[in-house]
């Protein structure tokens, strides 16, 4: 009986995120919208660039406009920007990844890293392109000693 509940309730569960990721993200509630944008990031941060996600602060939404060009014209996106702590490390961008996501598909089209390069995920994924992991590149800090 237990099992049976618990099956039920994970494809209710898969019913309800294919409902959300097949709607508008506008239409959303903030909170829900977010959260499942950043779930979306983190998802693929893990497997084109995990040491790119620093998990010690909240990810940043936001949203970016329309496209004026490209396959994507007339369509809306957010972005999701991981922030880094700038003292105990550095990378050549303000940020240690962003990720950006169409509004309408909820799909990912490209991740731009901290280290200064970019994957084209539509690309990749449209193409079933072998993709390695990005490598992690960052400076430590130097440490400020007080004589």
């Amino acid at each position: 009986m237990k099992k049976l509940i618990f099956i039920l309730v994970i494809v209710h569960f898969n019913i309800n995120a294919n409902v959300l990721f097949s709607q508008n993200l506008n239409k959303l509630p903030i909170k829900v919208r977010d959260s499942l944008l950043i779930e979306i990031a983190d998802k693929a941060l893990e497997k084109y660039g995990p040491e790119y996600n620093r998990g010690y602060l909240t990810p940043v939404v936001k949203y970016e406009g329309e496209f004026k060009g490209g396959i994507h014209k007339g369509e809306s996106a957010y972005s999701i920007t991981y922030p880094y702590d700038k003292s105990k490390e550095l990378f050549e961008r303000d940020f240690s990844a962003k990720v950006v996501v169409v509004n309408k598909t909820g799909k990912i089209i490209t991740i731009d890293f901290g280290n200064g390069l970019s994957y084209l995920i539509e690309e990749i994924e449209m193409k079933n392109k072998q993709h390695k992991k990005m490598p992690f590149s960052t400076s430590k800090k130097q440490e400020v000693f007080k004589l």
